[in-house]
């Protein structure tokens, strides 16, 4: 194999842009030095064992010129017995095979991390507010737009905090706009010009369209993983719950998202997106948000300890539980009732017999 492709490969951190794109490079380099007819394979730690993967790369390809394999969410490895066979394989990697292991933490197990190596670890770290606005400014700037700081926010509010996906979205609202955009053009451009995403999704639940909410979650299903589904509505959530505590504890509306901004850091900017929150408001009380906290942890803990198998089907019953029963589980017995399964440090403790 060529010295400028390494056969183990470890991604880590949450920058999932950069992360997508270094891996897309190796898809390149790897077509390039081996052929055209890649075969490739992505398999999930807490689904697929080291050993099942590790026996597919000594197989070699059996449809193409090389392999390449995406194993991901690499921190599940925890023991070393379950690490080895990964260890074993670095000491005589197949040839024209490259496997890229990713997690979203900054590190994993010492062992791997001593079989990959440092020259062939990248860690991938997020950006921090200020870099975000930045970097889209200038991605803006060097493109001739002149665009308003709060549509910036706006936009910001909006997308994954990445730079693939600020890449994307900068270009199709320039797309759709043009070389002037103001904060107004961004909010139309959000709830007019883009298709099915997380955020039509907490549209639907907070509007309490179940039918219309699990029509866009099998939607989404087909390219994004649910876990990531349930990252993307929690933030939301949790904006929707301060934003009701708020009101709870005396805060006049005309100052609701003033105070919203300086609690959370989260500024709310544009009229439909304000609009939007107080209409949730109603629809959902101060104790309704809290359950529904609680209901998206759970899921978020679930879906990453069973089987790929089972995630569409609790990804449905999470939306049936937040949208019809509003953050509860069971549809009978007290509120603290003891859920389904208890994860410990919860706050709510069985208080049945």
């Amino acid at each position: 194999m060529a010295q400028t492709i390494p056969p183990l490969v470890l991604h880590l951190g949450p920058e999932e842009g950069e992360k997508r794109s270094a891996f897309r490079e190796l898809q390149a380099a790897l077509s390039k030095t081996w052929g055209e007819e890649l075969e490739e394979h992505t398999f999930y730690a807490f689904d697929t064992t080291p050993e099942q993967v590790v026996d597919l790369m000594q197989n070699g390809s059996l449809f193409g010129s090389s392999v390449l394999v995406r194993y991901r969410a690499v921190e599940h490895l925890k023991r070393k017995d379950e690490i080895s066979p990964l260890v074993r394989y670095a000491e005589h990697p197949t040839p024209a095979a490259v496997l890229v292991m990713e997690s979203a933490e900054t590190s994993v197990h010492a062992d791997l991390k001593k079989a990959v190596g440092p020259r062939n670890t990248r860690i991938f770290w997020e950006m921090f507010e200020n870099q975000k606005q930045g970097w889209l400014s200038g991605y803006f700037r060097r493109h001739d737009v002149q665009i308003d700081p709060e549509g910036i926010d706006l936009l910001l509010e909006l997308v994954d905090n990445n730079t693939l996906d600020l890449r994307q979205e900068a270009d199709r609202l320039i797309a759709f706009v043009g070389k002037r955009i103001t904060v107004d053009d961004v909010d139309q451009y959000i709830y007019h010009a883009r298709e099915e995403n997380i955020f039509t999704l907490y549209d639907a639940i907070v509007e309490e369209n179940l039918d219309h909410a699990l029509d866009i979650a099998a939607k989404l299903a087909v390219t994004t993983d649910p876990v990531q589904i349930v990252l993307g509505l929690s933030w939301q959530l949790d904006r929707l719950y301060t934003l009701q505590a708020l009101r709870a504890s005396g805060v006049e509306q005309g100052r609701l998202f003033e105070e919203l901004a300086r609690r959370s850091g989260q500024r709310v900017a544009g009229k439909r997106l304000q609009k939007s929150l107080l209409a949730a408001a109603s629809r959902f009380s101060l104790e309704d948000c809290a359950m529904i906290r609680i209901c998206t942890n759970d899921t978020d803990a679930l879906l990453r300890t069973v089987p790929v198998a089972f995630h569409p089907g609790l990804l449905q019953q999470y939306l049936y539980s937040v949208i019809v029963r509003h953050g509860r589980w069971s549809v009978a017995g007290p509120l603290r009732r003891r859920r389904p399964w208890e994860y410990p440090g919860r706050v709510f403790q069985d208080s049945s017999p």
